[in-house]
């Protein structure tokens, strides 16, 4: 099978964006053998859309959501323009996915309007030695657990317990986020079951929001922040309205790597 692809960087989170059509039923096998040959940390298919109204339809390899991968779809659509605004069906989002793009430099600013939570809650899971208790930010299409970074819950562990984890939770990916309060800043792991993947990110666009989101909960007001990861920051702007929210967007940057093809 001969695949065309587009690698791209949103904020270091290397996404391979397929342009070949590929049966669903094979997307998890073409995404792990891609991965192994091309690198990076996750694939997407770009598909027609079902909404006339869509630009394009986004079907990432686990059918969970991805904020950086919409933004990377955005950039490919749009990339001869200064800026431009899109909309898009991404798989775990029910509605659509507005994404404004920009370009900036030798690459592109992007803004996805996310998906709310669908629930704040406090979960207690089993882990080396006891329990830990943590925020569970639920969203469409992914999970995350915001973990303390001096929690003693380093990456062999979260590796062994994140699909336990997601089995308990129930979730179709599931994101463990260490978070350093002071700096502002968390370091992802994410576990996609249905793809077989358990990738540590460089960046994430689904957890900056679910951080921006538990923190807006928390205090009870609007919240903008910077969150920086290993592969640079991403802003996100979480808004409520009597409790509820109105709107989460997140804000990063994106560069092109490469673009071919490939025999798998």
């Amino acid at each position: 099978m001969t695949i065309d692809y587009v690698k791209y960087s949103p904020t270091g989170n290397v996404t391979l964006l397929v342009t070949s059509p590929v049966p669903r039923e094979d997307h998890g096998t073409v995404a792990a053998a891609l991965l192994e040959r091309l690198g990076g940390e996750q694939v997407g298919y770009v598909e027609p859309p079902r909404d006339d109204r869509a630009a394009a339809r986004l079907q990432m390899m686990g059918g969970e959501f991805c904020g950086n991968a919409t933004m990377s779809l955005g950039a490919l659509l749009t990339r001869e323009a200064v800026a431009a605004h899109v909309v898009l069906e991404v798989s775990g989002s029910e509605g659509l996915v507005p994404c404004d793009i920009r370009r900036h430099g030798q690459g592109w600013v992007g803004t996805v309007k996310m998906p709310v939570p669908t629930a704040i809650r406090t979960v207690t899971l089993p882990r080396d030695g006891g329990m830990v208790t943590a925020p569970l930010v639920e969203l469409p299409g992914i999970a995350h657990l915001i973990l303390p970074m001096d929690g003693n819950l380093g990456e062999a562990q979260l590796r062994r317990r994140l699909p336990e984890w997601n089995a308990a939770i129930g979730a179709d990916a599931l994101g463990a986020l260490l978070w350093d309060e002071a700096a502002s800043a968390i370091d992802p792991l994410v576990c996609v079951p249905s793809a077989g993947t358990l990738v540590r990110e460089n960046g994430c666009g689904s957890g900056s929001a679910a951080v921006g989101c538990w923190l807006a909960r928390r205090s009870g007001h609007d919240v903008r922040a910077d969150i920086r990861q290993p592969g640079g920051t991403i802003a996100v702007d979480a808004r409520l309205r009597d409790g509820a929210f109105t709107s989460v967007s997140i804000t990063g940057r994106v560069t092109l790597v490469e673009e071919g093809q490939v025999d798998i």
